[in-house]
């Protein structure tokens, strides 16, 4: 009996993250989430809107048209002196026309720093996208090991449900105590409680899961192939991230787009040019005098700003302090960045040690288990010693199952750090969001309202 309890111990506790024959990896579960996560849909919308600043930058390049006509009715009435009142009514409509010619170089610098603008949220588009990608990988991640918990759980509540059925036999022919009995049962009353409190946060991963990736998870495997993606030193990493770390670029785009506002916002103090024209008929009745009058016209303005009020040098100082803050950003986002790289790189090797550790740790358990049963046997260990002993091999494998979740996600921050957490960078089947493409086709329309 005691040689088939080992044996079913030595089966159950060696679940871990493995695959199945028809798991769901984990990139198939991160396409589902780039395709239909909410969040990185309202991020992309986002984006669209921003890329509708270039075209109202745009709008200085190009002519303002526009329709005008009134119509007036009225009546003339003498008080005094000679003459009679006689009604009144006039009509008249005109085609005008205004062609920028020149505003300071602002709208030059503003179709700049809009374009600058539109880069870094494409780039925190980016950032989003990794982040949602590792939320839900992380998620993923988390199913998998809570699963596997379970699965432990409910096997060493089994296996110490036989162990006690086992002590209290031996108790009735007087082989062992009314203590033995009562651990042998205190600790099936622990195994239930964990087993429990295992589900719960099971079912609290699942939910997370359901949230992010929009389904229930099915069979889970360990992201094994995740590990290709890894850089093989530190060194390597830090490279690869100030390279294309998006938060970065981000930074660097805004602080270029903020240097263009200056520029835009200093235009205000130069002279302004621009070419307009009309064409218009009037035709006006008064009394039994009509007449019909056509003019068509076009000039040159100049518009010399002398002064605003100080609201355009209060603009043109408020969009410094902003470009030096946008300075900084760039500063910041460096730092944080080789802090991130740092952090995440130490604590996936440090994960990587605990694995070893670990396995060690399960292999020496292992053994130790089987010596204390053989000792208890003959008399030289008590049940409790047995107890205790499976339940360090329990927690190492326990302990093992969360250590390789953990591996799996510091790697994933590393990549995350580094810009390699895309869609792109890790070949998901998708069809890829084309920022660019709704860039272009954005900046160049005239008149559509789509």
């Amino acid at each position: 009996m005691k040689k088939t309890f080992l044996t079913g111990l030595l089966i159950t506790t060696s679940l871990c993250l493995s695959s199945t024959a028809n798991a769901d990896d984990i990139f198939s579960a991160l396409a589902k989430t780039y395709t239909s996560n909410p969040t990185l849909q309202s991020q992309r919308a986002y984006l669209r809107s921003v890329d509708e600043n270039i075209a109202i930058a745009k709008s200085g390049y190009r002519p303002n048209l526009s329709l005008q006509g009134s119509f007036r009715e009225g009546e003339n009435k003498v008080k005094k002196g000679v003459g009679q009142g006689s009604d009144y009514n006039s009509l008249s409509g005109a085609a005008v026309v205004s062609q920028p010619v020149f505003s300071g170089f602002s709208t030059v610098n503003s179709v700049k720093a809009a374009d600058r603008a539109v880069k870094a949220a494409q780039n925190n588009l980016f950032n989003v996208e990794q982040n949602i990608l590792l939320e839900a990988s992380t998620a993923y991640l988390d199913v998998l090991q809570n699963r596997a918990i379970v699965e432990l759980q409910k096997n060493n509540e089994e296996l110490l449900q036989k162990k006690l059925d086992e002590t209290v036999e031996r108790f009735k022919v007087g082989e062992v105590t009314r203590t033995d009995v009562s651990q042998a049962e205190a600790r099936h009353s622990q195994a239930v409680s964990d087993r429990i409190a295992s589900e719960g946060n099971l079912q609290s991963s699942v939910a997370t899961y359901i949230e992010l990736i929009g389904e229930e998870p099915k069979d889970l495997s360990e992201p094994v192939y995740m590990k290709i993606y890894l850089p093989a030193s530190y060194d390597e990493a830090l490279n690869i991230a100030l390279k294309s770390n998006y938060s970065i670029k981000e930074a660097q785009h805004l602080y270029a787009s903020k240097g263009y506002e200056v520029y835009a916002n200093t235009g205000a103090l130069f002279p302004s040019i621009s070419l307009d024209g009309s064409i218009g008929r009037n035709k006006a009745e008064q009394g039994e005098i009509d007449t019909t009058t056509e003019n068509a016209e076009w000039g040159v303005n100049l518009n010399i700003p002398l002064y605003t009020g100080g609201a355009t040098r209060a603009k043109i100082r408020q969009s410094k302090y902003q470009k030096w803050q946008a300075q900084e950003g760039v500063l910041e986002a460096k730092r944080a960045v080789k802090a991130a790289v740092l952090s995440a790189w130490e604590y996936m090797k440090s994960n990587e040690s605990q694995l070893k550790a670990i396995a060690d740790q399960i292999s020496a358990n292992t053994i130790a288990l089987e010596g204390v049963q053989k000792e208890e046997a003959l008399g030289n260990r008590t049940i409790l010693d047995v107890l205790d002993s499976y339940q360090e091999l329990l927690n190492s494998k326990v302990n093992d199952v969360k250590a390789r979740r953990t591996y799996y996600v510091s790697a994933m921050n590393l990549l995350a750090s580094m810009g390699k957490m895309t869609a792109k960078e890790l070949k998901l089947d998708v069809e890829l969001y084309d920022a660019q493409k709704y860039y272009k086709e954005t900046k160049g329309k005239w008149l559509s309202l789509n």
